[in-house]
């Protein structure tokens, strides 16, 4: 049946051309004794998820781990335009003394509650569910490319189920990578996921998910936690706004106007650029080395992103590199790589001296795709029920009457119902993400597992429509 939806003296500085869910498992003990309890835990895929999966030439072998032959690549992975090299990573996240990178630290052991694990590398299969085989129970399996939220496979056995079963909320997961640093996270959940659910494989959000890796296609325990930062909060006594100069020992310093970026070839599937423009002026008497400062991106959650060389040459102004000179003045462009769709209300710049340690921090505006999605007319076409009465079809259009690319991915898109529960998305045509340029439609279709009430809402970006007569 159709449904009508309701639309609710030196060299100058000068340019270079570098580039919880802790919705506890309250009776743990008894699913692992009874795997079948029914259970009906719906979720979304997240876009972007591993995204550098095509960089298995950086993988090196660790004693037999690392990837044999040629694995499929995980369904949701695409294309490798704009992925950085080997020195220059293509996500960086750092807690404020370590870094993460996103191409080259991979995680090699695993350890929570006393246990310790090597960990092997592994790939996710075109259908969506991992089944990779682990060489022991000593050992772990992790997804390759995940490295924001990593996520790491343990082989299904009583020992492990029972692990699981007694983390307590801040107990500690301490994860160690090849380049030595460990990254400690707290565990805030755990709870069962059906297998072929992909949005375990989130890189939204820092942190770990393990999961207890039983065979077949039934449900999986799966327990999660958060990734510690440290000293991550600017510091608070030298906040200035944009376009507001503020003074750095005898450098003045201006954040003039940021940018956001989805469209550009030189950006990975699941990311955006976000540019800071500024004016930076030598009051000083001597020239001054800008090596020595350190602009980092701060979000809400205290995430830190370093200086992304491709970002900063899609600014208005080159990077700031060289000499700047006693009484010189120069504009630059700061560019830094964030998720696409990033959940922040604003972002802090921090830029510290190494000489002399002084801070000042500039707080930026950040509205992400959503200012985008303001300019984008949304239509629901049509929505059907199918003939065997378990799946909702809808298909719509995106027109972006805008001048900036909208786009769309798994996270933009849910079917939700009075009770607050999310409904699975079976499939989708086109894939994600959706990126509708300036002046153009995107035709979409999408498949939902059809929920048991007769009203649902839809949600598409930032519209919402009321869907009744479903059953």
């Amino acid at each position: 049946m159709s449904q009508e939806p309701q639309n609710g003296p030196q060299e100058s500085a000068n340019s270079q051309e570098t580039g919880s869910n802790s919705g506890t498992f309250d009776n743990v003990n008894q699913w692992i004794g009874n795997r079948a309890v029914p259970i009906v835990i719906v979720s979304l895929a997240l876009a972007g998820v591993a995204a550098c999966l095509l960089l298995f030439f950086l993988i090196r072998s660790r004693g037999g781990g690392g990837i044999a032959g040629n694995p499929t690549p995980t369904p949701f992975a695409s294309g490798s335009e704009g992925v950085a090299a080997a020195d220059e990573p293509a996500w960086v996240i750092m807690d404020g003394v370590s870094t993460i990178t996103g191409t080259v630290d991979v995680p090699l052991t695993l350890s929570f509650l006393g246990t310790d694990y090597a960990i092997d590398v592994d790939v996710v299969g075109e259908d969506g569910v991992w089944q990779p085989t682990v060489s022991g129970e000593g050992t772990a399996s992790w997804v390759y490319g995940t490295i924001v939220n990593y996520v790491v496979g343990l082989p299904d056995t009583e020992t492990n189920a029972n692990l699981l079963a007694e983390l307590n909320p801040g107990d500690e997961i301490v994860l160690q990578t090849q380049s030595g640093v460990e990254y400690t996270y707290t565990f805030d959940g755990r709870q069962p996921v059906p297998a072929a659910d992909q949005s375990v494989y989130s890189q939204k959000t820092p942190g770990i998910t393990l999961i207890l890796l039983e065979a077949g296609n039934g449900e999986r325990l799966v327990a999660t936690g958060r990734f510690q930062v440290t000293d991550a909060a600017p510091d608070a006594g030298n906040v200035v706004g944009l376009g507001e100069t503020t003074q750095l020992g005898d450098l003045q310093l201006t954040a003039v106007s940021t940018i956001y970026i989805v469209d550009r070839p030189e950006i990975p599937p699941g990311f955006a650029f976000y540019l800071v423009d500024y004016q930076i002026q030598n009051v000083g008497l001597t020239a001054f080395d800008t090596s020595l400062l350190d602009m980092t991106l701060i979000d809400d959650l205290g995430n830190q992103y370093a200086l992304n060389p491709a970002a900063g040459q899609q600014g208005n102004f080159p990077p700031l590199t060289g000499f700047l000179n006693a009484n010189q003045t120069t504009e630059a462009t700061a560019g830094y790589q964030i998720p696409l769709n990033l959940n922040s209300n604003s972002l802090s710049w921090l830029v510290t001296r190494q000489d002399t340690g002084a801070q000042v921090t500039a707080s930026l505006p950040y509205s992400g795709n959503d200012a985008a999605a303001q300019s984008a007319n949304i239509s629901l076409v049509r929505a059907d029920v199918s003939p065997d009465q378990t799946s909702l079809i809808l298909s719509g259009l995106i027109t972006n009457q805008g001048t900036q690319a909208v786009v769309a991915t798994v996270a933009d898109v849910s079917l939700t119902t009075q009770d607050g529960s999310e409904w699975a998305l079976q499939s989708t045509n086109p894939a994600f993400p959706w990126t509708a340029e300036p002046g153009q439609t995107v035709q979409f279709f999408l498949t939902y597992q059809l929920p048991p009430e007769s009203t649902a809402v839809f949600r598409v970006l930032n519209q919402e429509f009321l869907l009744e007569g479903l059953r």
